[in-house]
């Protein structure tokens, strides 16, 4: 691994003069805020990246990266039943396509369910709900092509109107990334942006859109704790936001079209177990005004894997997908407390039917003003 070094590493700038600048004004320019260009800038080779520990493989999408190793590689754990990386062979196999009709029988999609590697269909954008309007990059915004993977170390660095085809790295606090496109490389078997670590507290993510190269397990979108995600579009990847301690608020953003594989070599062969949103540890967290849509597994799930769950707010969402949409569940470590979970709709597209919202009886959920979408009918709990 190389050493570090302060702000955002550019792997290869332009040699041409961009917009009147010299060549060395411009990474001076580019070093505190991305200035926009007129054309893309390739840079040919990655830089050197060091090697993530594992979580623990049995409700995930795929890959959680952790806090940093000292070590320069990691092995899975030997209670883990997960690959640490699927085999450079391995391709997802198809089923039969979709009859177009969402399959509520709460068994795995058969023969009509949706092709192996594909996502799963999402109903149009509702009203009020956010959409291709008011998510993601800007229409009119000119963006800069950077190739590799950027590690922000700078406090306070400003990512501004770049479409990176690699992933962005937090290891900073108060770090701002804005109006980009995050393209994950195949293969990656990690998130497109994540500040999972010690370091990157505070990260604002607004009017980012990221998704995946191509279909493959173990790609995700936003992975960490201590952000705030917002009127962003996270789509083509396995799971869209996983949260993994404190301090996390999610509004305004639309997550959909998830990819889900009968196959997954991160849950030891079996189906995907593909998230809109997974909580895994952590408090404080607040979900407000997104749309879901196209998750397999749920729309929000909470495990508890690494660590108890407690205050989570979940309104005014329009919410759908999944099994059973919410899914709550304890994992050993008791109740959730402080669930408050009101005034969402419900579409009713989960493969259990009526299945809005699962829990355990030892879990409280305070529950209020939640309805189906389509006939703005009371939801039920359902007891898990």
């Amino acid at each position: 691994m190389q050493s570090p070094q302060e702000g955002v590493r550019l792997l290869a700038v332009p040699s041409r003069v961009l917009l009147g600048i010299s060549t060395v004004a411009t990474v001076v320019a580019l070093g505190s805020t991305y200035a926009l260009t007129s054309g893309p800038a390739e840079e040919p080779t990655p830089r050197a990246e060091r090697n993530y520990g594992d979580l623990p493989p049995d409700d995930f999408g795929g890959p959680v990266t952790l806090t940093p190793s000292p070590s320069p590689s990691v092995s899975p754990s030997a209670s883990s039943t997960r690959s640490a990386k699927p085999s450079d062979g391995a391709e997802p196999k198809k089923r039969p396509t979709d009859s177009g009709k969402p399959n509520r029988s709460g068994d795995r999609p058969g023969e009509q369910g949706p092709r192996e590697g594909e996502p799963l269909s999402s109903p149009p954008p509702a009203g009020g709900a956010p959409g291709p309007g008011d998510t993601g990059v800007p229409p009119k915004k000119k963006l800069r092509v950077h190739r590799g993977d950027l590690i922000i170390r700078t406090p306070g660095k400003v990512v501004d109107g770049l479409e990176v085809h690699g992933r962005i790295n937090v290891e900073a606090p108060n770090v701002t990334i804005r109006n980009t496109r995050v393209i994950v490389p195949t293969r990656s078997e990690t998130a497109g942006i994540s500040n999972n670590n010690d370091n990157g507290r505070g990260m604002l993510v607004s009017n980012v859109e990221v998704l995946a190269e191509n279909a493959a397990p173990g790609v995700n979108g936003v992975v960490g704790h201590d952000f705030t995600l917002q009127s962003s579009e996270i789509h083509h990847v396995t799971d869209q936001v996983h949260i993994t301690g404190s301090n996390v608020t999610l509004r305004d953003n639309w997550f959909h079209d998830n990819y889900h594989f009968e196959s997954d070599p991160y849950q030891g062969g079996g189906a995907s177990h593909d998230d809109s949103i997974q909580i895994i540890g952590g408090g404080n967290i607040t979900i407000a005004s997104n749309r879901f849509t196209g998750a397999y597994n749920a729309g929000v799930q909470i495990t508890q894997s690494i660590g108890d769950v407690n205050g989570v707010t979940i309104r005014d969402n329009l919410l759908g997908g999944g099994g059973c949409t919410v899914n709550i569940a304890e994992k050993g470590r008791g109740p959730v407390d402080g669930l408050v979970i009101r005034d969402n709709r419900f579409l009713s597209d989960q493969r259990i039917d009526g299945c809005a919202i699962i829990h355990p009886s030892s879990t409280k959920v305070s529950h209020s003003g939640n309805v189906w979408d389509d006939s703005g009918r009371p939801v039920a709990l359902s007891r898990g």
